[in-house]
């Protein structure tokens, strides 16, 4: 009978050494420990290994290479997509990774949040406006932004404008393209309209009134009169009748009383 025992009780020791140098031979086989939490947050367009895992290992070169694995698209910027495990096992046969090398430890399935902000339209409109004062100078202040652009969400990271093209500036009007970057990189576009003051209207002449023209031809002025066929503004162009020819032309009234046209 204790023969039987001490037998045993040395091939339940034999088989616990057995055990413990298989499980050693396994663990020295692990070159590598990949762990991924159930929820992650990514920034960049496409996420790497290294961008959502903690990689366990001794082999510098060998953690270089899986941070590198590229795993696919991210989600939109403030939305969510499903990453998993199967997926990643798929990516690590791909690039030659050898599975028994390396331990995954992660849910099935894991959750991805494209990190975002939301665009500061405050800063796109003083940079608009720093663009055009290099045109308008200070009277700048004084125009209006006839499209304030609504907030769009965009991936975080520092952000910048950049002025496409130069401001194109017409009579009481001025507009222009500007891209916002984050990290360099193009997000959104916006087509900028600006307004001029309107100022108040001050009639120069009535229709009706006697008024001064002036003829600028080749370098020679001459002065007639005319009748006023609408009222108007300085600057404004108005119909005047000339008696001397019976002809209605069109000039611009310079000042009250007075009207220029150029042949």
């Amino acid at each position: 009978m204790l023969a039987v025992l001490m037998l045993g009780l040395l091939w339940t020791a034999s088989a616990r050494l057995t055990e413990e140098r298989i499980a050693h031979r396994v663990d020295k086989t692990v070159q590598a420990t990949i762990r991924v939490q159930a929820e992650l947050a990514v920034s960049a367009a496409r996420f790497r290994l290294g961008d959502i895992a903690t990689i366990e290992t001794e082999d510098t070169a060998l953690r270089a290479e899986l941070e590198q694995i590229e795993l696919g698209a991210s989600p939109l910027a403030g939305q969510t997509r499903m990453f998993t495990k199967q997926q990643l096992l798929t990516r690590l046969r791909q690039h030659k990774i050898d599975l028994n090398a390396v331990r995954v430890e992660m849910p099935d399935t894991v959750r991805l949040t494209r990190a975002a902000q939301n665009l500061d339209t405050a800063q796109l409109e003083q940079f608009a406006r720093e663009q055009l004062k290099t045109v308008l100078g200070e009277a700048v202040s004084e125009w209006t932004l006839e499209n304030p652009p609504a907030p769009a969400s965009v991936p975080s990271g520092a952000v910048e404008f950049r002025l496409e093209g130069a401001p194109r500036v017409a009579s009481g009007s001025a507009t222009m393209e500007i891209t916002a970057l984050v990290e360099g990189q193009p997000r959104a576009k916006y087509l900028l309209r600006f307004k001029a003051p309107q100022k108040a209207r001050s009639v120069a002449v009535r229709s009706g009134a006697s008024v001064q023209v002036r003829v600028y031809s080749g370098g020679v002025i001459l002065e007639t009169r005319g009748v006023a066929r609408a009222t108007g503004a300085l600057d404004e162009i108005i119909p005047v009748y000339i008696p001397d020819t019976q002809k209605t032309i069109r000039a611009q009234i310079v000042e009250p009383g007075v009207v220029e046209v150029k042949l």
